[in-house]
C-alpha cells in the first residue's frame, strides 16, 4: 500500500511530478504548467507539481513512503540507493510548500532506468525490447535493452559523447532554430529539404551508431571543466563539423514583434537549412532503426518501447514502425525528462514489491488538473465573463462553429501530461483546408508557416486516412503516411513529406471528444479535427480555466470552450 512520489527535472529542465500509490499512477504533471515558464528552464523545483500530486490524493508530504528522483546527483560515482542531502531536497521540493515537511532522504533511479520504466511498465507488455534515447543522463546518452517479469536490463549503454540528442541540437542551432528545445522544428522543416548532405561524422553501423568528431578537436574525456564543459565543446565540434560540410552556421535575423513583445526571427527557410535538417534526420533515423533492430535481435518480444528525449521525434517513430520489425510499440507520450517522475516511482514500486502483475496499457495522458462546471462557473463569475451553459450538449454548437470555419479552445478534463495536446487541453480547427493551418500557424500562435499540424480522428476512421497498418496511436507520437483521401480530405494535417501524426479516438475512453469529432463528421462528413495544442508559442499549454481565458482573450481564437460553458468574441453563443 505505498505511496510513491517520484520527481523528474534532475538536470534543471521539465521538472514534473508522478504519485504512484498501489503501484498505479495516481498523478502527473509538469511543473512549467503551474509556473507557466516553458520547460521549468534553470529549476530542479518539482514543489508545484509535487504540491498539486498529493492534492489530489487527499495526501500531505509527510505520508509519502519515497521520494524518487530521477538522476545521480554524485555522478560519475556509483549511484547509492538513497541520499540525504537538505540542499538537494530544497531544490526539488521546497519545504514552504509542504508545511515545513521535508523528505528524510531521496531514493535514487538512474536516468535512462527512470526513462525506460517510464514506457516499459506504462506498455502494458509482459516483455519487451526497449530503446532509450536523449541527451545524456548519468554519463549515457542511448541504452538498449529488454523489459521483462523481473524489471529491465541494459544489454548495451553508448556514453555521454555519442549523444545523439547532443548532435540533434546542434544540427538545430547550425540551421538556426535554437536549442534542444527547438528539436521539433528541425524535424518539421527536413520535410521540405532534401538528404543531400553526408554528415560522415555520424556513422551507421550492423548494431547502432558511432559519432567521431576527433577530427574537429573533441577528445571523448571530461576535463577540469567536467560534463558541462564538454557538452560545450561537443557542440563546437559538431559546429565546426557542419560548417565544413554545409557552409557557416544560419543566423536568423530577429526583431522585436510589438504585437507579441516577444523576438521573432523571419517565417521562412533556405534551401540549405531545409536540406541540412532533412540529411540529419535521415542520419538520425538510420542509427535510431539500427539500435532498434539490435534491441529487438536481443530481446525474446518482437514488441518495443521508446522512451527519452529523442523518442519525441514523431517522423523517426513512424520509420522504426515501419523498419525495426516490432510487431507492437509504445512510446512514451511525455518521452522526455518530464516523464522520468512516472518512471522513477513505477521502478520503486517494483523494487519494493508493489508493481501489479498484469498492468494495462496507458491510452490516455489526461493525468492532470481537472475542474468541473461548477469550478469553471465561479472562474467565470469572479471576471465578469457571460458564457452560455450547454453542459454535455457542448459538442453541438462547438462541431458547427468548427464547421464554419471558426478556432476554438478546447478546454475538458484532466491536463495532459507531454508536449502534445490530445482533446483536453486543445486549439481545434477544421482539418479540411490548409487555410487552418496557415491560420493557426502565422495568426494564433504566430510562429513559422512551415510547423505541421496534426488530426485527431475517431478510431474507425484510421483505415480511410492512413496508409498502411496502423501502429500505435494514442498520442500523436508516430507519424504514418497519409492516405489519398487524407491528402485531399484533411489537407490541413498532411505534412509535405505525406505523413501525418494521428490521435485515434475512442468513446470508452475520450466521451466527449469523441461525440465533437462525431458531431463535426455529421456537419461535414468528416471524422477528424486538426489538433494543436493551446497555448502559444512562449508558454507552456494551458492548465487552469484562468489560464485560458487569459490565452483566449489575447489572441485570435474565435471561440472557448471551458467544460460545458461557451465564450464567444462574436457573441454568437
Amino acid at each position: 500500500m505505498a505511496l510513491i512520489l517520484g520527481l523528474g527535472g534532475g538536470y534543471r529542465h521539465d521538472s514534473s511530478a508522478c504519485l504512484v500509490q498501489d503501484g498505479r499512477i495516481v498523478a502527473f504533471a509538469e511543473e512549467e504548467r503551474f509556473r507557466r515558464v516553458k520547460h521549468n528552464r534553470g529549476s530542479r523545483s518539482c514543489s508545484l507539481s509535487a504540491a498539486w500530486c498529493l492534492s489530489r490524493a487527499g495526501a500531505r508530504l509527510r505520508d509519502v513512503d519515497a521520494v524518487v528522483i530521477a538522476f545521480n546527483p554524485r555522478w560519475p560515482e556509483p549511484a547509492p540507493d538513497a541520499i540525504d542531502d537538505p540542499h538537494l531536497t530544497a531544490a526539488h521540493l521546497d519545504p514552504g510548500h509542504f508545511g515545513g515537511d521535508r523528505p528524510e532522504r531521496l531514493h535514487l533511479v538512474e536516468h535512462h532506468l527512470a526513462h525506460a520504466a517510464s514506457a516499459f511498465y506504462c506498455s502494458g507488455f509482459d516483455e519487451s525490447a526497449v530503446l532509450v534515447v536523449d541527451g545524456y543522463g548519468d554519463g549515457v546518452t542511448t541504452s538498449i535493452g529488454r523489459g521483462g517479469p523481473d524489471g529491465i536490463t541494459f544489454t548495451r549503454q553508448y556514453p555521454y559523447h555519442q549523444s545523439l540528442g547532443w548532435f540533434y541540437e546542434a544540427v538545430t542551432q547550425h540551421v538556426g532554430l535554437g536549442d534542444f528545445t527547438s528539436a521539433g522544428k528541425t524535424m518539421g522543416l527536413a520535410g521540405y529539404g532534401e538528404p543531400r548532405y553526408d554528415l560522415d561524422f555520424l556513422r551507421t553501423t550492423a548494431d547502432g551508431y558511432e559519432i567521431d568528431l576527433s577530427r574537429y578537436g573533441l577528445r571523448s574525456t571530461l576535463t577540469g571543466g567536467g560534463l558541462a564543459e564538454f557538452y560545450a565543446r561537443y557542440l563546437r565540434a559538431c559546429s565546426a563539423a557542419l560548417t565544413a560540410i554545409t557552409g557557416p552556421a544560419h543566423r536568423a535575423d530577429l526583431r522585436y514583434d510589438p504585437a507579441t513583445g516577444r523576438m521573432s526571427g523571419p517565417p521562412g527557410f533556405t534551401r540549405t537549412q531545409a536540406d541540412l535538417a532533412a540529411s540529419a534526420q535521415l542520419a538520425l533515423e538510420r542509427g535510431l532503426s539500427a539500435l532498434a533492430r539490435e534491441a529487438l535481435a536481443g530481446s525474446p518480444s518482437r514488441r518495443l518501447c521508446v522512451a527519452g528525449g529523442v523518442g519525441l521525434n514523431c517522423s523517426a517513430n513512424g520509420v522504426l514502425w515501419r523498419t525495426a520489425g516490432a510487431t507492437d510499440m509504445f512510446v512514451q507520450p511525455a518521452a522526455g525528462d518530464a516523464g522520468c517522475a512516472i518512471g522513477a516511482a513505477l521502478e520503486h514500486a517494483r523494487r519494493i514489491g508493489d508493481l501489479p502483475a498484469g498492468r494495462t496499457r496507458l491510452t490516455g495522458a489526461g493525468l492532470g488538473p481537472a475542474f468541473d462546471d461548477a469550478a469553471i462557473r465561479d472562474t467565470l463569475d469572479a471576471y465578469g465573463i457571460t458564457a452560455a451553459d450547454h453542459g454535455d450538449d457542448i459538442t453541438g454548437p462547438v462541431a458547427k462553429h468548427l464547421a464554419a470555419g471558426h478556432t476554438v479552445g478546447w478546454f475538458q478534463d484532466g491536463m495532459e501530461g507531454g508536449p502534445r495536446a490530445l482533446g483536453h487541453r486543445s486549439i481545434l480547427a477544421d482539418p479540411r483546408t490548409t487555410a487552418s493551418r496557415d491560420r493557426i500557424n502565422s495568426v494564433v500562435k504566430r510562429r513559422e508557416m512551415w510547423r505541421p499540424l496534426a488530426p485527431s480522428m475517431l478510431a474507425d476512421a484510421a483505415g480511410e486516412y492512413i496508409d498502411g497498418p496502423a501502429g500505435p496511436a494514442d498520442f500523436m507520437i508516430v507519424a504514418y503516411r497519409a492516405s489519398a483521401a487524407a491528402r485531399s480530405r484533411i489537407p490541413a494535417t498532411v505534412h509535405v513529406d505525406g505523413t501525418l501524426r494521428p490521435q485515434l479516438v475512442e468513446e470508452a475512453s475520450e466521451p466527449r471528444y469523441a461525440r465533437l469529432l462525431a458531431g463535426f463528421a455529421a456537419e461535414t462528413g468528416v471524422p477528424v479535427l486538426l489538433n494543436t495544442s493551446f497555448n502559444h508559442e512562449a508558454e507552456p499549454i494551458v492548465c487552469t480555466p484562468t489560464d485560458a481565458l487569459r490565452t483566449f482573450f489575447a489572441g485570435p481564437l474565435d471561440v472557448l470552450a471551458l467544460g460545458g460553458h461557451l465564450i464567444s468574441k462574436s457573441g454568437r453563443l
